[in-house]
This record gives structure tokens, sequence and C-alpha cells, in this order.
């Protein structure tokens, strides 16, 4: 952090925003539709879902999040990570709009799916350890008689974070690194595979490598997924 802003100022720490909150709006508002309509659809009525019913949800949901949300997650990890290239490597994606075009024009329709395997895989993932984590939590301090406040909603999405994280790492670990090594228009060079990706990365760093970024990554998805949840369960009793 202190080298970012010391390179390119406070306005570094800023760097993606638009491309992020693009993510934010079809990604994490297409998991959240998905899964509550896969919940009610296949849970039994009057009953709460069961385990498969929910590991179904979170498998739909995941899967449609990680479709909508890619693009927006390629033009986020290319945006984030221009910092760490040398200048006349840098795609210089003024915003997420401007990004998506010049993208399109120089890669092609193809471009939008790039690192789609990886993404799925973390979206899924992403969507189990949070949204199951945070139900089970929640149903425990429910079940222990704590009532149902903010309070209770805080700790479950705070103990969800640490669960997500740390399931996520790998996934997010390869997903960036495939998206970050996109070719550049006229290269010849071929795009790496996900499995191809996680076997360079245990070949050269070792298991650790999975996990690089971990306290960054937590430092963004914990508040994010506070603020989520708690805004969530007050708009489902409005």
């Amino acid at each position: 952090m202190r080298a970012i802003v010391h390179e390119t100022g406070v306005l570094g720490l800023y760097s993606g925003l638009s491309a992020a909150l693009l993510r934010q709006g079809t990604y994490t508002m297409t998991r959240f539709a998905v899964y509550d309509l896969a919940k009610a659809k296949l849970a039994s009525e009057g009953r709460p879902p069961t385990g498969a019913q929910l590991a179904a949800a979170t498998l739909l949901s995941g899967v449609a999040g990680g479709v909508v949300g890619n693009p927006a997650e390629i033009l986020n990890v290319r945006m984030q990570n221009d910092q760490a290239l040398p200048a006349h490597r840098r795609r210089n994606y003024r915003n997420a709009a401007h990004g998506l075009v010049v993208m399109l024009r120089s890669e092609g329709v193809r471009a939008l799916a790039i690192g789609l395997a990886p993404s799925l895989v973390r979206a899924t993932l992403a969507t189990a350890s949070q949204f199951v984590s945070y139900d089970l939590l929640k149903a425990r301090l429910l079940r222990a008689g704590y009532p149902d406040s903010v309070s209770v909603h805080f700790a479950a999405s705070f103990a969800a974070g640490l669960v997500a994280t740390t399931v996520c790492s790998p996934a997010d670990v390869i997903k960036s690194r495939v998206m970050a090594s996109l070719r550049r228009s006229g290269s010849a060079r071929r795009v790496p595979g996900m499995w191809q990706t996680a076997r360079d990365i245990w070949r050269a760093e070792g298991l650790h490598a999975f996990f690089k970024g971990w306290v960054p990554a937590y430092m963004r998805l914990c508040p994010q997924l506070v603020i989520t949840f708690v805004i969530y369960e007050k708009l489902r009793k409005v």
C-alpha cells in the first residue's frame, strides 16, 4: 500500500474502481438473485432447505454469477495489474467502459470469455463459502437464543469472510494470473489454461503461493460481506 501511494499517489489505491463497481453490479447481484430464487424453488414448503438443496442453489448461482460477471472481472484484474507492468506493456484503460470497448476492438468477442473456467470455479467456491457458511452460522446463533438482529448478521458475515477468503484464495490466484497474462493484440502467445497455470505455480513457487495476498483479500472481502449481508437482511424484511 505504501509503495502504491508513493508511486501513483492516493488515487492509485482506487485503480480499477469503475471495473470493480461494474463487477459488483453484475456478478454479486446475479449471485444473490439466483441463490435466493433457487433456494426457494428447491426447498420443500414449510421446511428449511437441506444441505443438498443449498449445494444445488450454490452451484446454480455461482455459475450464473461467473458467466455474467466475467467481462467485468477481466477489466478489474487488468486495470489493477496495470501499475505493476512496464510502461510499454500497460493497457491504460481510462475506465471500465473504455476498457470494454478497447478489449472488444483489439481482441474480439472471445476475449470476454477468457479465464472463464477459473472464474466459474472461483464464483462457485465464493458462493458456497459465503452464502452457505453465513446461513449456517446465522442459524446456529439463532438456535442458541440470540435475536435476529444486526449483531447476529454482523457476526455471521464476519466469520463467513474468514471462510470465503481461505477457500477462494487458490482460485483467486489462478484466475488473476490467467487474466493478467492475456496476450496483447497481434501477439502469438497463447493464453495459459487454468490447470497449466496451477501446475506452473505449484512447481515454481509451492503451496504457499496459492495463498498470496490473503490479508489484503480479507481486508477487502470482510467489510464488503458485512455491509452486503446487513443491507440484504434489512431489504428482506421490507
